[in-house]
């Protein structure tokens, strides 16, 4: 694992994603709350939440091999999550769950003000432009946001265990037949084993 993320629990990474790729999830979320399209969760129960399709599934298997950049380590990918906030929506604060060794948020984009940051213990704020990135050890560090002040933000969330881990069994978050085994191999190749 890359010393910083050893260290620190997280990494930001400015511009991970292409600003027009950004924009482009961004509205993808936006034309699904207009259509109805969501889901909802106990972290911020009035955002739109978004989870099991093949938009965010592959964005999961695209970017794996810039996390496995970023976190040093050969990753298997659980799922991927998207969350649309708007006016006073917050993100309580959490840890995430054991398939989410190593996750990372994304920021997509806004409309009526700035995203709200993304909090890290102890005291940690991070603010996103569309693209940016946190890449974190989701399971190992609280995070949170306050309450938004704008007309919405999309976020993106990309979650993996280590390929050699104890959790390796978490792959693809239980979904068996999901995704096709060409799309999941080969594992990071050239990169160090991690697990913890």
């Amino acid at each position: 694992m890359h010393a910083e993320l050893a260290r620190s629990r997280l990494v930001i990474v400015p511009g991970l994603v292409d600003e027009q790729l950004a924009h482009t999830l961004y509205h993808v979320l936006l034309l699904r709350s207009w259509r109805g399209e969501v889901k909802h969760d106990r972290q911020a129960p009035a955002a739109d939440s978004h989870w099991g399709d093949a938009t965010l599934d592959a964005a999961l298997l695209i970017l794996k091999v810039k996390i496995e950049e970023v976190s040093g380590c050969r990753l298997l990918p659980t799922y991927a999550y998207a969350r649309l906030y708007f006016q006073g929506d917050a993100l309580a604060r959490h840890r995430d769950r054991a398939s989410c060794q190593i996750a990372a948020t994304i920021h997509l984009g806004a409309t009526g003000g700035r995203a709200s940051p993304i909090w890290f213990e102890p005291d940690i704020a991070v603010i996103q432009r569309p693209g940016d990135a946190v890449v974190y050890l989701g399971d190992s560090i609280d995070h949170w946001r306050e309450p938004f002040d704008g007309e919405s933000f999309g976020q993106l969330f990309l979650n993996y265990v280590f390929a050699d881990g104890v959790r390796a069994d978490l792959i693809h978050d239980g979904r068996r037949g999901a995704f096709p085994p060409s799309l999941t191999t080969p594992l990071g190749v050239g990169m160090p084993a991690c697990s913890l």
